[in-house]
């Protein structure tokens, strides 16, 4: 395997010999075939497409473009070969996947296997850090002498019109003119999500799931063979993909059994995905509510929250949008806490630059506020950041109506649940809790995060201890 960058434009390859390759190919459109070589092109031209890998979005329309306009390629003198860092099985299936469910529906040249990334690396297009190529173009004489490259952005596709144009130009020595180009539609990523329907590597099977910077859908991940849960940034989020990426990315470290894994974080199929565990069961806001829940559901309910929010606390993570509808309950009991994606790393190890501050969840300056409502903390409503504090409230909140089977801020409208939060007496809602409870929620309903003493991890030690007494 490849290790260390690679600079895409580290030299340039034109008017010299292009790096050798021996590879293994698809037995499509010649059954024959198995192996292709750069010298098995010698005397032709060869355009050489780098692609980051199959069932990307972007892939599949430059390489059915490209073959649909194979005949072009032909009549010029010129072969085509793709290449990526998939399995020959992977390509096999790829081709094989009809065009309507995001394949390609069969291919006219052969598509080869790279999968240690060697040859994309001889071409300075292999991208260590997700172990994949660019997009890189290259175009092959029938010398063996390379006389056109370009590297593409992972999320630009490439257009067979402007291939063929500059392919013309080079073996006519004429000016390549710009207005030679025909403009093709916009590629709309969102559109490929339908039942039935590969995105990226994934087999969406339905969505599950609708708030306010993302759809849900439940996929089979295809590389691995399980389950997931696909969450798909919508085009009008108002966070920008790279500080969605890397919030996900500080949340997959967390690994623990009462929080919802993620598997993934992505976006060289054109838009930015995480790849969740997907958990079966109901949300605790769907819990039958006819009064006070049993002290022993109640403590078994809460010890894992407790125990989820302290690892992640832990680990310099804050939920943020904390409520009964990011907490789901398994069949056999287990509480995941969900939406950890969004979720914003205090005491991260490196400076987060202000282009890529996140605004997730909770606005973590005076611009707004996000979340639910009636779960947020005093501070929260302010604007301010959320934080470790932030949490706490929350769960108490949650907690408390667990606890007493009422709603903790009821109100007419938005701007009157805000206030009741802002002016929260604990100890007039502490008192409606019955005890072991009410000595554990105190503490967490205070007014000013600062006078909040109480921890996850201490609130996780507690209920341990009442479970044990009781």
């Amino acid at each position: 395997m490849v290790s260390g960058p690679i600079d895409p434009m580290e030299s340039t390859f034109i008017g010299n010999p292009a790096p050798g390759f021996d590879l293994a190919c698809t037995r499509f459109p010649d059954p024959s075939r198995r192996r292709v070589r750069l010298e098995d092109y010698r005397g032709r031209w060869l355009l050489l497409l780098f692609y980051p890998r199959d069932f990307s979005l972007i892939c599949p329309t430059e390489l059915i473009g490209i073959s649909q306009r194979f005949d072009e390629f032909q009549a010029m003198g010129c072969e085509v070969l793709g290449v990526s860092c998939d399995s020959l099985e992977s390509h096999e299936r790829w081709i094989a996947t009809p065009i309507s469910k995001g394949g390609l529906g069969g291919l006219n040249f052969p598509l080869a296997s790279d999968t240690d990334g060697v040859v994309s690396a001889r071409y300075h297009v292999f991208q260590a850090s997700q172990s994949i190529p660019v997009r890189g173009t290259f175009l092959i004489d029938p010398d063996g002498l390379t006389q056109y490259q370009v590297v593409h952005s992972l999320s630009v596709g490439r257009r067979s019109q402007e291939v063929l144009r500059v392919l013309h130009a080079l073996q006519s020595g004429g000016l390549c003119r710009e207005d030679w180009m025909v403009d093709s539609p916009v590629l709309d990523p969102l559109g490929a999500l339908k039942t039935g329907h590969f995105f990226s590597h994934y087999l969406v099977e339905m969505e599950i799931g609708s708030g306010t910077f993302a759809r849900v859908f439940r996929a089979r991940d295809l590389q691995l063979d399980r389950p997931v849960a696909l969450k798909v940034f919508k085009p009008d989020c108002p966070v920008t993909p790279g500080a969605a990426l890397a919030e996900a990315r500080a949340a997959a470290a967390l690994n623990h059994p009462n929080v919802c894994t993620i598997y993934a974080v992505d976006d060289t199929a054109g838009v930015p995905i995480i790849a969740m565990e997907y958990v079966t069961g109901r949300p605790l806001s769907n819990l039958p509510r006819n009064g006070p829940m049993p002290t022993d559901g109640l403590i078994e309910i809460s010890r894992q929250l407790a125990a989820g929010m302290a690892a992640a606390h832990e680990s310099g993570i804050v939920h943020g949008d904390l409520k009964p509808d990011n907490v789901m309950i398994t069949e056999d009991g287990l509480v995941k806490i969900l939406d950890f994606g969004l979720a914003r790393r205090l005491r991260s190890p490196g400076p987060i630059e202000s282009r890529e501050t996140p605004i997730l969840g909770l606005a973590d300056t005076a611009d707004g506020v996000f979340g639910t409502p009636r779960y947020l903390a005093p501070e929260q409503t302010r604007g301010e950041a959320s934080s470790f504090a932030s949490d706490v409230f929350s769960l108490g909140v949650v907690l408390y109506e667990l606890a007493t089977g009422k709603v903790a801020f009821s109100a007419p409208n938005l701007l009157q649940i805000l206030d009741r939060i802002r002016t929260v007496d604990p100890e007039a809602m502490s008192a409606e809790v019955p005890e072991p409870f009410r000595s554990l929620i105190r503490p967490m309903l205070e007014r000013e995060p600062g006078r909040r003493t109480m921890t996850m991890r201490r609130l996780t030690d507690d209920i341990s201890t009442l479970s044990e007494a009781i």
